[in-house]
């Protein structure tokens, strides 16, 4: 189940960067955490054109369905805040005889 390259990598901890060929002249940077670093290699050392371009497609929907989840926690998270303060009316209190 395990290799000795991901157990290897174990003692890296943190993120960092790893260079993926995306053609015969250029790569493409890629900054992240050791593990994902470590799965990416593995991913791309048989990578065809084929398979590079569904890699592709399937991180770019991670990526956005990560948006999407993000912001829907931004929302929830100010939602709870703003049901959480009292509404009160703005300007000077009434005078109460």
């Amino acid at each position: 189940m395990y290799d000795e390259v991901s157990w290897a990598s174990m003692g890296n901890r943190g993120y960092r960067t790893i260079r993926l060929p995306f053609s015969q002249d250029n790569q493409i940077a890629v900054y992240t955490s050791a593990r994902a670093a470590d799965a990416l290699e593995e991913i791309t050392a048989d990578m065809t054109l084929y398979k590079g371009v569904r890699l592709l497609q399937v991180m770019e929907a991670v990526y956005r369905q990560g948006k999407i989840d993000g912001a829907r926690t931004v929302f929830d998270k100010v939602d709870e805040v703003k049901e959480a303060i009292p509404h009160r009316r703005p300007g000077r209190p009434r005078v109460r005889r």
